[in-house]
């Protein structure tokens, strides 16, 4: 009985062509990993080149089901891949050497990655045995020589894993639409025996305008040389490389040349991102905590509309903080973003990386002051954008105002003027500014008279049928607590607890108030009581949003556009707060509805609005149309496709289609 029984499929979605010469035990290795972590339909064929040993007989024996192909000489590794090709069913090929083998998951996301428009080729990240990096797609210099990016280091360093367009990568592992491969004649066989058909082949596919990407989330493990020898390989490689150079001289001309990549890995850098037009650098707190408020949901969607309007982009994040960075950073490294967090020598990443961006946005104004040194010195041709997400300046001041008086309130104002001239600083010298909300945009209008203002509030998706007023009950408490000395969702929820529902309560004793958000501290929990139920964290505050009747928040010191309520309008929920947490929300004649800054007018709209059905829908509806208007994908495409074009980066092709 065979060792490894492969599936007959009469359709076979993947055809993995694979070529064998010698080396039998490592190859039945590689079919067993092919066996055991491939859940998708595919068919093997398997071409002997001529193996000098009894390589063929050997998988003969222990393996069923693969269709193969003997060739009576050595037709290397492009000739026999090419019959291969001939020989196959499925719509897609995998390229797999007989030493390479595929770890758990290793097909969804190549498949996922070739199915996209303009992509020719995708492939895996490379490991060697001891699991560190082997290639993480390869750059070729002025003169032809290959070089894998990535070489020797861990294969958890997020530089290595973002999905992006690489020249080439080895045929170790590949997956290329079969017609596709067919029309272009397979592998060009003057590389005989083997080494830079693929290089080639990669070449050819950018020629067509096809790209070759890079998707790390795929794995495999290849046992570099495993059917030669190291040293046969690297002759394979010079003697091939003039007749590469020879047919590819014009593109590699433009290519710097990689002397001392193993000393300067800002060689490598620049090879890495030769050909990426628009390279733009992005710095910000933290990689952005989707799940929580702070801006950082409108961050990440700035990152990922970033990506998606220019995809042949290098963008990078840059994050003061390495805060939970593996938590959240994978959405982004898909997208083809560049994560940088610490641990970190900032000092020696900057030197690395001089002269290397054309755009820099930087958000908040302690990033502007942290980092503006280093921008200096690395990046003095790079225009600049400052995105304010928020005044830090109107929040402090806003809660001075709650002190009483004494240090700390002398404190708070004192540190509310250093932020007041850090952002005004950041926004004279930026070369564009990005604002939440009208207010901002007329600020800085008024401090920095013809500067380039654009209006970037965040993006919400409004459901499509969001329940109705009598499938409601309750109220809501939505809002992150954050682990600072003042946190304002605290502060509101105690002043709604204290001073504001016990109004309510006396026409509406029976209303429940849940209290939903992430780092809660004991002083929240401590307010749980009969009419007040401690939720937490959810995963899904949509349920939440669409179950409560009114979603109340009485904001007293804040800035910017509160993502609380961007999420309200989404789920079609009325929401009562201050003027404060109203800001910058063009709410028109539904405002008097929802907006009070005394304990009584809170607790007058709440009621209003939790007994008069109608007022309740025509607010629903407004906030709903707004959702479609004003915080939608497309406004938000359209304004940061003209505000990048003040830092040099043209519209994406598709903006004039």
């Amino acid at each position: 009985m065979s060792e490894i029984s492969l599936p007959r499929v009469e359709q076979p979605l993947v055809t993995v062509v694979m070529v064998l010469y010698g080396g039998w035990e490592l190859a039945l290795r590689a079919i067993a990993a092919l066996a055991a972590n491939t859940e998708q339909s595919f068919e093997l064929v398997l071409v002997d080149n001529a193996s000098p040993d009894d390589s063929l007989e050997r998988i003969e024996e222990r393996v069923e089901g693969a269709t193969i192909l003997r060739n009576e000489v050595n037709r290397g590794f492009g000739g026999a891949s090419n019959q291969g090709a001939e020989l196959a069913r499925g719509r897609v090929l995998c390229l797999l050497n007989s030493d390479a083998l595929v770890e758990r998951g290793w097909l969804p996301p190549l498949l996922e990655t070739l199915e996209e428009p303009g992509v020719g080729a995708a492939v895996p990240l490379l490991l060697n045995p001891d699991g560190s990096v082997q290639e993480a797609g390869s750059v070729v210099d002025s003169i032809g020589h290959p070089h894998a990016v990535g070489r020797g280091s861990s294969a958890g360093d997020f530089q290595h894993r973002f999905r992006r367009e690489v020249d080439y990568a080895s045929a170790a592992c590949m997956l290329i639409d079969r017609a596709v491969f067919l029309e272009l004649a397979g592998f060009d066989e003057r590389y005989h025996p083997g080494y830079f058909e693929d290089t080639d082949l990669c070449f050819r596919l950018h020629e067509r305008g096809l790209r070759t990407i890079y998707d790390p989330r795929s794995q495999v493990v290849h046992v570099l040389h495993g059917s030669g020898t190291s040293e046969g390989a690297r002759l394979l490689m010079e003697s091939h490389r003039d007749v590469f150079v020879e047919r590819w001289g014009e593109r590699l001309v433009r290519r710097p040349r990689l002397v001392e990549v193993a000393q300067e890995s800002r060689q490598m850098l620049a090879a890495r991102d030769a050909e990426a037009l628009d390279r733009i650098l992005v710095i910000d707190d933290r990689v952005p905590f989707t799940d929580r408020g702070s801006g950082d949901p409108r961050m990440s969607r700035l990152l990922g509309e970033l990506a998606a309007l220019w995809p042949s982009a290098r963008i990078t994040l840059l994050a003061e903080s390495g805060r939970d960075a593996e938590r959240y950073a994978e959405p982004l490294l898909h997208q083809g973003i560049e994560v940088v967090c610490p641990p970190v020598d900032w000092q020696r990443w900057f030197k690395e990386r001089r002269f290397h961006y054309g755009a820099v946005i930087v958000s908040r104004q302690q990033n502007a002051a942290r980092f503006e040194g280093y921008l200096r010195w690395s990046q003095p041709q790079a225009l600049r954008v400052f995105d304010t997400e928020a005044f830090s300046f109107q929040r402090l001041d806003r809660l001075a105002e709650l002190l009483p008086p004494g240090e700390l309130r002398s404190d708070v104002r004192t540190e509310a003027a250093k932020a007041r001239e850090t952002e005004l600083r950041a926004v004279q010298e930026a070369d564009v500014v990005f604002c939440v909300s009208e207010e901002e945009a007329h600020f800085v209008a008024e401090v920095a008279p013809g500067k380039p203002a654009f209006v970037l509030p965040g993006i919400v998706e409004p459901l499509a049928n969001p329940p109705r007023f009598d499938e409601r009950s309750d109220l809501l408490f939505f809002g992150g607590f954050l682990d600072t000395r003042f946190s304002p969702n605290e502060d509101a929820l105690g002043y709604l607890v204290r001073d504001v529902l016990p109004l309510f309560w006396k026409e509406h004793p029976d209303v429940v108030l849940n209290v939903v958000g992430a780092d809660m501290g004991d002083s929240v929990r401590a307010l749980e009581g009969p009419r007040v139920r401690i939720v937490g964290y959810v995963d899904d505050p949509v349920t939440w949003l669409s179950s409560a009747r009114l979603h109340v928040n009485p904001m007293r010191f804040g800035a910017g556009l509160k993502q609380k309520f961007l999420d309200s309008l989404a789920a079609g929920l009325p929401f009562v707060t201050t003027s404060v947490g109203a800001e910058g929300f063009p709410l028109g004649d539904v405002r008097g509805s929802m907006v009070a800054d005394d304990p009584a007018g809170l607790a007058q709209r709440l009621s209003r609005l939790h007994g008069d059905r109608e007022e309740w829908r025509r607010v629903q509806a407004h906030l709903l149309e707004l959702a479609r208007t004003r915080y939608d994908r497309a406004s938000f495409q359209r304004t940061l496709i003209e505000a990048m074009t003040y830092v040099g980066v043209a519209p994406p092709h598709a903006a004039f289609a």
